[in-house]
Order: C-alpha cells, then sequence, then structure tokens
C-alpha cells in the first residue's frame, strides 16, 4: 500500500449549538483543532449542506469538511461533493467518535463494516462502499447499554476532554503523514496507543 492520496478529510458531528461540546461531535472537534493549527476559516457551502475548506499541500488539493446534516445523515453532503469533485471512496478520512475504544484511544484503519455507527452506515449507503479510511477516536461507553444515546450526546468530564484533546493532538501531529506518508508506519505509531 502507497501513500494514503487523501483527497476530503470529514470530521463527522451534530450542528446542534448544544450538542457541539458532545461525544458525538469529536470529527468536528478534530477539524476545528486542524484549522487552528492551519490557521484558516471554513465555510458553509448551502450547495453540499456542510462546512467547506479548500486547503493547498505542494500543489496537492485537500478538501476539509463538516457536513451541517447531523450524524446519521453524514453520507447525503459527502456523496454530493466527491460525486462533484471526481473523490473516489479511498481518497476519504472519515474522523468520528468510538464507543468500542477507551476514553482518548485510536484507531487508523481502511474499509470494514460501519461497526454500528448511523454517521458510517449513511456514508457506506451513499457512497455505495466501505472502502475509504477510518480515523476512529475512543469516547469509551456507559455501563448500562440502555443509555447509549444519552452518553454519546453527554458531555464528556473534564478529564475525558484532556484525553480526547491529546488523542486528537497527536493525530494532527502527523497530519503531513496522513497526507504524504506510509499508512503502514502511521497505523502502528497511532493505533498502539491506548488511554
Amino acid at each position: 500500500m502507497n501513500g494514503m492520496s487523501l483527497k476530503l478529510l470529514v470530521g463527522l458531528g451534530n450542528p446542534d449549538k448544544k450538542l457541539l461540546k458532545t461525544r458525538h461531535n469529536v470529527g468536528f472537534w478534530f477539524i476545528d483543532a486542524l484549522l487552528k493549527k492551519l490557521s484558516m476559516d471554513i465555510d458553509y457551502v448551502k450547495k453540499y449542506d456542510a462546512d467547506l475548506l479548500e486547503y493547498d499541500l505542494d500543489n496537492q488539493k485537500i478538501f476539509f469538511m463538516k457536513p451541517m446534516s447531523y450524524v446519521n445523515n453524514s453520507g447525503h453532503p459527502i456523496k454530493k461533493f466527491i460525486k462533484n469533485r471526481n473523490i473516489r471512496p479511498s481518497n476519504i478520512l472519515i474522523i468520528y467518535d468510538d464507543l468500542d475504544l477507551n476514553v482518548g484511544g485510536i484507531r487508523l484503519k481502511f474499509g470494514g463494516s460501519s461497526g454500528g455507527h448511523n454517521g458510517l452506515n449513511s456514508i457506506i449507503n451513499e457512497i455505495k462502499s466501505p472502502d475509504f479510511w477510518r480515523l476512529r477516536l475512543g469516547i469509551g461507553k456507559p455501563n448500562d447499554r440502555n443509555s447509549v444515546i444519552d452518553y454519546v450526546l453527554g458531555i464528556p468530564t473534564k478529564q475525558e476532554i484532556l484525553c480526547i484533546d491529546d488523542s486528537i493532538n497527536k493525530c494532527i501531529s502527523e497530519f503531513d503523514n496522513f497526507i504524504s506518508g506510509s499508512p503502514e508506519s502511521l497505523m502502528n505509531k497511532l493505533n498502539k496507543r491506548e488511554s
């Protein structure tokens, strides 16, 4: 496997102001932190119902996206955008929260199932392929299975926020490797991290 050839980085989250600080929005947190590092602003584009930024890196265009369609319908804006830009699923990185990883855990992988994540279900259904990159950021899980919805839509503790922010910053410090580095070495570096 050569470089990742990423052209679109998508952070999943819910645009409702009341939900911005919740666990389900760590994908948005990632994009926001990356934009801050790059000193760039992102703008809403009505055509795609998404916040979008076009970024030039060594004569290569990379797009950052925050779908404004809510997590469970994330596939709609992505489908519209990649169809217009001729971007293949393998050129996409989706960043999202993961209940099955400890708080602050990181997993980078290519392809696979949705793992029950409704945002990924929407994306796979809309773009008709599971063959895209995923960056999973661990949020832990509640003891009671019946409280999963309340948990993901809840605000993390201060300690959890510190762990998640630390993981996001660790990933962002590898930004150049995401774009042009070896996927194997990047996965080895990020995936061994546990909280």
